[in-house]
């Protein structure tokens, strides 16, 4: 008896072994014809790596360099870094969706947000609710609101950060108050009420280290889908943050409860983004969900387009000399409206705006995989993707692409956006460089506008008022990119300008 126990025992694991060898081929053969890395065919484990390293961007270009436009990274997964194929599959009529990769952004395992929605129909179904609220009444109802947060930056810097001899070096990390601008203005937007770290100038609550702690979980979790269903477990469930912790994620959730509360118990009401999304057919879970979404979505973006555009302005001299007379010319000509500049009067200019288009080509602030799947079998640069197999984008690829931008595509030069005669080429340029926002596809990202005029004012009002240089510029910052980037230790000494 124990002999035929342990037979069918021998039996049961080589059929197990078997299947999986079988899975395993199978999953392969599907996609054999796409060319990628040999680790990644068969595994998830070299996609896992490169995402724990914290370069998965770098390594999405080193792929897409060494074997195309499309190729594997998974056993089905593939990247795409040709813009006009990108452009096809994000459009509106293509038929494709999100891939299960972005329920690891489910903040709440069981809801689906704005940025997890992988139906196109309930993606649809709750931007079309939130959309009033990112659009509120229009950019003039919600400049003031963004200015006094402008205004706020510029004190700090004013008090406690300008070097001078008397003072001596006194560097400031973009890194963090970058950050702290971006949480209080869009709380502030989204609230009436800014979180005001720029007031204390401190993470308090650790609310911002515990979001960053969080994004290589995020990614893992998207790369592991089976993770979402394990989440949902109710002893699971218990271990995870909850409303009014003492600190970090909890303390967050918690304040977004009470707030999302109070309106619906006819408590407070206000002229933000809140008070729409309130006002809208979405549940209030869904309401919870896409504040905490606006939070997390629309400020680390920003802050890193605005910390890598200082970077590259005071590293790059020729760009730095451009922008500097345009804006003083903005000035003595009184087509800016003081203290602060109107976004309308920020439209005019040219050069600033070219070097907000190329910092953000530069350095995408979302770069992960961002993966799209289709139902239907489909023809990719030539290659024939079955359906159902995931498609992602390398955008550090897509960006500095040199048949779109110029044989100079490494190199930041805003200058290519204003000396362009050929409008044809220009157009391409637009179009492809639009994508770092998903600009006119099914994807795009609702807070694109008020991130525009945010760095345009900032920009206007910093390089006005002082000059700037990395502290370190053998060492000007550490980072990690896990599809949206952390930096640590990002220096910069800043002094005034002498008129």
């Amino acid at each position: 008896m124990a002999l035929f126990n342990s037979f069918v025992l021998t039996g049961v694991v080589a059929f197990i072994g078997l299947y999986f060898v079988a899975s395993r081929i199978k999953a392969w053969a599907r996609l054999r014809h796409i060319p990628g890395p040999p680790g990644a065919t068969l595994s998830r484990n070299w996609l896992f790596r490169k995402t724990m390293a914290g370069r998965i961007p770098n390594a999405l270009a080193d792929v897409a360099s060494e074997y195309g436009p499309l190729a594997r990274v998974g056993p089905n997964w593939l990247i795409c870094s040709d813009p006009n194929e990108i452009r096809r599959m994000w459009s509106v009529h293509s038929g494709w969706h999100r891939d299960a990769w972005y329920n690891g952004f489910r903040f709440d395992p069981a809801n689906d947000n704005i940025l997890t929605a992988n139906e196109n129909k309930v993606h649809h179904r709750i931007r079309t609710n939130v959309l009033p609220g990112y659009n509120a009444k229009g950019i003039i109802t919600q400049e003031p609101v963004i200015d006094s947060q402008v205004r706020k930056l510029l004190d700090l810097i004013e008090k406690k950060y300008v070097s001078s001899k008397e003072t001596g070096i006194r560097p400031m990390d973009m890194a963090r108050k970058f950050l702290y601008f971006t949480q209080d203005t869009t709380s502030a937007l989204g609230f009436t009420t800014p979180f005001g770290y720029l007031d204390v100038d401190e993470d308090f609550n650790n609310t911002i280290s515990t979001l960053e702690g969080m994004l290589p979980t995020v990614t893992t979790v998207g790369l592991f889908p089976v993770i979402i269903q394990l989440m949902n477990n109710p002893l699971v469930k218990s271990l995870l943050p909850k409303p009014h912790d003492n600190n970090g994620m909890g303390k967050l959730l918690g304040l977004i409860k009470d707030r999302v509360d109070a309106r619906y118990d006819n408590q407070a009401k206000g002229e933000d983004m809140l008070q729409r999304f309130v006002e809208s057919d979405l549940s209030r879970q869904e309401v919870e969900a896409e504040v905490l979404i606006m939070l997390f979505g629309g400020t680390d973006t920003t802050a890193t387009a605005l910390r890598m555009t200082v970077f590259y302005l005071s590293t790059t001299p020729s760009a730095y000399k451009a922008l500097q007379p345009e804006i003083d010319n903005a000035i003595k000509s009184g087509k800016a409206t003081r203290p602060i500049i109107s976004d309308a009067e920020a439209l005019e200019l040219d050069y600033l705006n070219a070097v907000i288009k190329e910092g953000l080509r530069m350095w995408p602030p979302i770069s992960g995989l961002q993966l799209k799947c289709s139902d239907k079998d489909d023809v990719i640069c030539g290659y024939k993707v079955p359906a159902g197999t995931a498609v992602g984008i390398s955008e550090f690829t897509v960006m500095r692409d040199k048949s779109v931008f110029g044989e100079d595509a490494d190199r930041f030069n805003p200058s290519r956006w204003v000396e362009e005669k050929d409008p044809k080429r220009l157009k391409e340029m637009e179009l492809t460089q639009g994508l770092v926002f998903a600009s006119g596809t099914r994807w795009e990202c609702l807070g694109k506008r008020l991130a525009y005029t945010e760095m345009r004012k900032v920009l206007f009002e910093l390089f006005l008022r002082y000059d700037f240089a990395m502290t370190d510029p053998t060492r000007p910052f550490e980072y990690w990119n896990y599809g949206a980037t952390l930096h640590e230790h990002m220096n910069v000494t800043i002094t005034k300008r002498v008129a």
